[in-house]
């Protein structure tokens, strides 16, 4: 069986998802389709191609603004806010989880910011992950900390060119 991931609609059943975090579950049953409607985000769902409307993971993009990435040398200079990406949330149904798939949501997610950067500056994709133990996730595909200097921050980022190579492969 193959996976189709495209852009979340009245179809997909929200509503028997549950990955665990009542927060993301709560985002998908209740926000997602309306705030993808009204182009205040993006939530992308995952499906499996024979049962296109059961959804086993998500995630959302949005627009976002950036004084300046500390980490970053090349952006640094820069002390006016600069356009990003935010994947503001990514989540797999317990059903699925091992499986790989939040790794495929992940370069789809890279893969669109990477098309956007086609057509309108953004510096990269950013996340803030929901704990310290989800960061080595987001390391194995070169994710940075925003602001290595601060501890108690957890926000990461994948520069631009980055992102163009990994949707390049």
């Amino acid at each position: 069986m193959s996976i189709i991931i495209e852009e979340i609609n009245r179809q997909h059943n929200r509503k028997g998802f549950d990955c665990g975090v009542t927060e993301l579950d709560l985002f998908l049953q209740q926000q997602a389709r309306h705030k993808t409607t009204k182009n205040i985000s993006k939530t992308y769902v995952a499906c499996w191609n024979a049962d296109p409307i059961t959804i086993i993971g998500y995630y959302t993009l949005t627009g976002y603004s950036v004084t300046t990435p500390l980490a970053h040398k090349d952006y640094a200079k820069y002390p006016h806010p600069l356009s990003a990406i935010k994947l503001a949330r990514l989540a797999v149904d317990r059903s699925q989880q091992g499986q790989r798939l939040g790794e495929r949501l992940l370069i789809d997610a890279i893969y669109r910011t990477a098309l956007v950067a086609e057509q309108i500056s953004t510096i990269g994709l950013f996340v803030d992950p929901m704990s310290p133990k989800v960061i080595p996730f987001y390391q194995q595909y070169d994710f940075l900390l925003a602001d290595p200097s601060d501890q108690s921050r957890l926000e990461m980022w994948l520069p631009i060119k980055t992102c163009i190579e990994i949707a390049s492969l």
